[in-house]
């Protein structure tokens, strides 16, 4: 059988331009933590580079919101089940096993070496409670600490998984597109009088659109055809991330509601584009998106390893070190621990 044509809904979840967004989405993250690793080691880094990569690492995570809760829906879509509960569950124990697997390897691992929570930190001595907030990834709700850096994110993806089966319902609507705009509007708006009123960090409160916004951009997909050259896909998401980090430049904080525009319009963005034609990217893409979440995960003990422990001196050694160890680290959790669970997760929704 030949290959669904490029647009179908067959093939619009393993679209290489999602692959493309969640490669560049995951390299954000590990940028944003390398500079802090090598001015903490010692090595000058310039100002400007300094301050536009300050958040750069937020705007991957903003991407992996979007590009999460699209491909979910897809994900719902192909799990047929009589009832709502049914599929509702089928979907919440595949995506426990997606999740909390490595992330409980990680969490395990970080405690029991006494490994700092980042490579530019100083070990801090962990509670019981901060470790058992970890290894349920409610750290945002109960502790406020994640043992390992990356981990800070995940809880804000297993609160949104709760709701996005209800999500799901209402985008199958009649009337879906029509809901899930006016969600997205009024939890941005939401957030932005939250946020005047409470200051400081939001929680919760601050990703919802980002997710909502990938909802509504797997309801446009269907009703879009796209007309821009996908050559121009992967430009368009590297302006995206850097108008980002330029207009963070101006504060130190971060500036929530400039999050939500960048997703909406990273969420809108996606059906406008044909998919990718450049094959080597592709290619390149799709692999560093298979191993996105042991990359994502495990970079932050590999910078410790080599930047902390080994220091095996000069920048160009250390970082290849680097990269080699995040390599190899990802793509063993893949095979040992991420992709067995993840078939078990499947056979045990089945039942």
């Amino acid at each position: 059988m030949g290959s669904p044509p490029s647009g179908t809904k067959a093939s619009r979840h393993n679209s290489p331009n999602l692959d493309i967004l969640r490669a560049i989405a995951v390299m954000t993250v590990v940028v944003d933590h390398l500079i802090p690793t090598f001015a903490f080691r010692g090595y000058v880094i310039p100002h400007t580079v300094s301050e536009l990569t300050l958040h750069i690492g937020q705007s991957g995570v903003l991407a992996f919101f979007v590009h999460t809760s699209l491909v979910l829906m897809y994900s719902l879509e192909r799990l047929p089940a009589p009832t709502h509960w049914a599929q509702a569950w089928r979907f919440y124990v595949r995506r426990a096993f997606r999740i909390y697997p490595l992330a409980v390897v990680c969490v395990i691992a970080v405690v029991l070496l006494q490994w700092p929570e980042a490579s530019w930190k100083p070990y801090h001595p962990v509670t019981w409670q901060e470790v058992a907030a970890n290894l349920m990834l409610v750290q945002n709700l109960w502790t406020g600490h994640s043992v390992l850096t990356p981990l800070w994110s995940l809880p804000y993806e297993v609160e949104m998984y709760l709701v996005l089966p209800v999500a799901y319902l209402i985008a199958r609507r009649r009337d879906g597109l029509q809901w899930m705009l006016t969600l997205v509007v009024a939890s941005t708006l939401a957030g932005y009088a939250f946020g005047k009123l409470k200051h400081g960090h939001m929680n919760l409160a601050a990703y919802v659109p980002c997710f909502l916004a990938g909802v509504a951009c797997y309801l446009v997909r269907d009703r879009l055809r796209p007309r821009i050259p996908g050559r121009w896909w992967v430009v368009f998401v590297v302006g995206a991330v850097s108008a980002y980090c330029v207009v963070h430049t101006i504060s130190d904080r971060l500036i929530y509601w400039i999050g939500w525009l960048y997703c909406i319009t990273i969420a809108a963005a996606i059906p406008l584009f044909q998919d990718s034609p450049t094959v080597w990217l592709n290619r390149a893409a799709a692999t560093v998106a298979k191993y996105s979440y042991g990359i994502y995960l495990l970079h932050a003990p590999a910078l410790y390893v080599v930047f902390g422990l080994w220091q095996p001196g000069g920048l160009l050694v250390e970082v290849s070190l680097f990269i080699a160890l995040t390599a190899v680290l990802a793509v063993a959790a893949y095979h040992l621990i991420e992709e067995p669970l993840v078939r078990l997760g499947r056979r045990l929704s089945d039942h």
